[in-house]
C-alpha cells in the first residue's frame, strides 16, 4: 500500500510535472495551478485570483476552460493546440493541458499523403483486388484503342445492387463472384457508387448479355443460400468507332441508372 504523499511533496511533484494543471474547488473558484500552467499563461497568471465565472467573463481563460481541444496563443505569439483532459477528486477538479500541435500537424500531413495516393492509386480502396475509377478509366484506354484500330469486340458490363443490399461483406462476396465467373484476361472495377464494372476483351454484346444471364443465375443461388434476396441491374454496352473510354462508360452507366429507374434487369445501351 503506497503511503500518503505530503503536501509539500504533492505541490512538489505537481509543479514538476511536464503537463500544464489548473485545479477548481467545489464552488469552482480557482484553487490553483502549476509552474507549467503559468509557463503556458506568461503575464497573465499573476491576475488569476478571481472565481471561473469571472474568469470567463474577463476573457482570460475561456479558451482553456471550453475543451477538450483548444487553440491558445502562448505569451511569445505563437498558437498551439492543447489537449484538455479532466478529472474530479476530493472535491478538486483538475485540468490537464497537453501540447498536441506536432501530432496534429504530422496527422494532417498523414491525411493529406493518404489523400494524394488515393488519387493516384489505381486500386479500390475497400475492395483491394478491384480497380477503381481511376484504375478503371487508364486500364480501359488502350482496351479502347485496340479495339477502333482492330475492330475486335470489347464489351461493358456495369452492375448495381440496390442501395440496401451495398454493404462491405457483400460487395467482396460479389467481387469473388465476378472475377471467378469472368476470364483472366476481363478486367474488374468499382464505381464511387459501389457498382462493378466488367471490362470483357474480345467478347461480343450478345455473349456480354450471356454471361449476365448466368450472374444473374448465381445471384438468385446466393438469395436463397443466405436467405437474403439479391436485386442486380445491369446496363451492357459495347465499343463503337467513334468511342473513348469516357463516353463508353457513360453510356454504360447510364445505361445501369436507366435499368434501375426502370425497375428492369437489363438495359443494353447501343
Amino acid at each position: 500500500m503506497m503511503n500518503h504523499l505530503t503536501r509539500e511533496e504533492a505541490t512538489a511533484l505537481l509543479n514538476a510535472s511536464p503537463l500544464a494543471v489548473l485545479l477548481l474547488d467545489r464552488s469552482d473558484r480557482l484553487y490553483g495551478f502549476n509552474d507549467a500552467f503559468a509557463r503556458l499563461l506568461g503575464d497573465t497568471a499573476a491576475g488569476l485570483n478571481a472565481t471561473v465565472n469571472d474568469l470567463h467573463n474577463d476573457g482570460l481563460l475561456a479558451g482553456l476552460l471550453e475543451g477538450p481541444l483548444v487553440s491558445w496563443i502562448m505569451p511569445d505569439g505563437d498558437t498551439r493546440w492543447l489537449s484538455v483532459e479532466t478529472m474530479t477528486v476530493n472535491g478538486l477538479t483538475a485540468h490537464f493541458y497537453q501540447d498536441v500541435t506536432e501530432k496534429l500537424r504530422l496527422k494532417q500531413e498523414r491525411d493529406v499523403c493518404t489523400a494524394d495516393l488515393q488519387d493516384h492509386s489505381l486500386r479500390h480502396a475497400m475492395l483491394t483486388s478491384v480497380l477503381n475509377r481511376r484504375g478503371i478509366l487508364v486500364s480501359l484506354e488502350p482496351l479502347v484503342a485496340r479495339s477502333r484500330r482492330y475492330n475486335s469486340p470489347l464489351s461493358i458490363v456495369a452492375m448495381g445492387l440496390d442501395s440496401e443490399q451495398q454493404h462491405r461483406k457483400m460487395l467482396v462476396q460479389l467481387s469473388y463472384l465476378l472475377k471467378d465467373q469472368t476470364r483472366w484476361a476481363d478486367l474488374l472495377g468499382c464505381n464511387k457508387n459501389h457498382d462493378f464494372i466488367l471490362i470483357l476483351q474480345e467478347t461480343t454484346q450478345e455473349s456480354a448479355l450471356q454471361l449476365v444471364k448466368k450472374l444473374t443465375a448465381h445471384l438468385a443461388r446466393m438469395s436463397e443460400e443466405h436467405q437474403t434476396p439479391l436485386t442486380a441491374r445491369y446496363g451492357v454496352t459495347h465499343c463503337q468507332k467513334n468511342d473513348n473510354v469516357e463516353s463508353l462508360l457513360e453510356r454504360v452507366e447510364e445505361a445501369l441508372a436507366e435499368a434501375r429507374s426502370n425497375q428492369s434487369g437489363t438495359t443494353i445501351a447501343v
